[in-house]
């Protein structure tokens, strides 16, 4: 699923990477901006009772993210083998973070360059998604306010930080790039042969040269 504003041709290529197995939430909310991804989805989850608890969600960002290994049953048995509950992307630059969950980054996740949280992918048993969303809205104004600065991506951080010790959630980065591959400035050009995960997130859309490698990865893949 992703979630989008009213033009849905913006996601054209995503749902075609897909074989428009896409769900498109148009929840999308310009006074929430990016926290849309929270508040609508938590709302949507929450209603949606004809979705199991225990089903895969995978969320994925709308404009910059492509699927390249369309094998969902596959994706789904790696998923069950992590033995989480959710998964979040990963990239490696600190961006969008509040200083205060680096330690938290740096120290879990040492031994990898791909150790920071990236909210433009995610997979998860509903209830497990659900909880993440749910304790976030719900304690908002006392502990994630002040920390969100309008970005889902703080908000998430600051929630794997507390459930490391509230223990909600079986949580875990994508550090391996397992699921979806964040493209940032250190594999410029795209090495798309070297790429075995389902999706790839072109971060930074807005510069020239994202522009380009997104470009590439529909070009390959013909989409």
């Amino acid at each position: 699923m992703t979630i989008c504003d009213a033009d849905n041709s913006k996601v054209d290529a995503l749902c075609s990477s897909l074989n428009n197995n896409l769900f498109v939430l148009e929840a999308y909310s310009q006074t929430l901006g990016n926290l849309s991804k929270i508040f609508r989805i938590r709302d949507f989850l929450k209603s949606a009772n004809h979705l199991a608890d225990d089903t895969i969600i995978v969320f994925i960002d709308a404009f910059d993210v492509l699927c390249i290994r369309n094998d969902m049953e596959q994706l789904a048995a790696d998923f069950h083998a992590t033995g989480q509950d959710l998964i979040v992307g990963a990239e490696s630059i600190f961006c969008h973070h509040r200083s205060e969950v680096l330690p938290f980054f740096l120290e879990k996740y040492i031994d990898t360059p791909i150790r920071y949280l990236n909210s433009g992918f995610i997979i998860a048993y509903k209830w497990a998604y659900l909880k993440m969303l749910n304790h976030i809205t719900d304690n908002f104004i006392e502990e994630y306010m002040f920390r969100h600065n309008h970005t889902d991506q703080r908000a998430l951080s600051t929630f794997m930080l507390k459930n490391s010790t509230l223990g909600l959630i079986k949580m875990d980065l994508d550090s391996t790039q397992k699921f979806c591959h964040t493209h940032t400035y250190a594999d410029n050009p795209l090495c798309l042969k070297k790429i075995h995960s389902y999706f790839v997130h072109v971060t930074w859309l807005a510069l020239e040269i994202q522009y380009k490698a997104y470009g590439m990865i529909k070009e390959h893949f013909q989409l």
